[in-house]
């Protein structure tokens, strides 16, 4: 009887760690080690982003950020590849995030990366500043923790933007 007192309490110390390593891993490395939470994310700026910036305006708000996300969709993986092992294994890559070397290569992007991307693209059609798009974050509901965009279209219309599972949402 005593044994299996003993078995319990190492399978508890077991998931007691484990849980501990997803909390980590998962919720607050992120926080320190990617851009958009505690880290400030910059606006990219090199010439091909800018020049596919300027193919991706339209006359309108909504319709450039409608573009882009179509951009971004066609051209980035999100959540279809994020518990393979190559995606996996890019959790722990920290240090510099500029996304010139990764530019128009269809490939899996975190939601970080694939934000930092959207509103270099959107501050480069001209039609966007920096106060129009705000970064939002979700801790708990989701594996990971995540980011996602809230574009203000300044007509008192938001657009809620997450590329990373394709989501395109009008706000309001």
């Amino acid at each position: 009887h005593l044994m299996k007192c003993n078995e319990i309490l190492l399978l508890m110390i077991i998931l007691l760690y484990l849980l501990l390593f997803y909390i980590l891993t998962c919720k607050v490395w992120p926080y320190f080690a990617y851009p958009n939470y505690f880290k400030k994310s910059k606006i990219e700026n090199y010439q091909e982003l800018k020049k596919i910036a300027k193919k991706l305006r339209s006359n309108n708000n909504r319709k450039t950020v409608e573009n882009v996300f179509k951009y971004m969709t066609k051209n980035y993986i999100g959540y279809e590849e994020m518990f393979e092992l190559k995606s996996l294994k890019t959790i722990f890559w920290i240090g510099d995030f500029k996304t010139n070397k990764i530019f128009n290569k269809k490939q899996f992007l975190w939601c970080h990366n694939q934000n930092r991307l959207f509103i270099s693209l959107l501050f480069h059609t001209g039609l966007f500043d920096k106060k129009s798009i705000l970064v939002k974050r979700r801790f708990l509901s989701s594996f990971f923790i995540h980011q996602w965009l809230l574009i203000d279209l300044n007509n008192n219309n938001s657009i809620k933007v997450d590329p990373f599972y394709k989501i395109f949402k009008k706000i309001n």
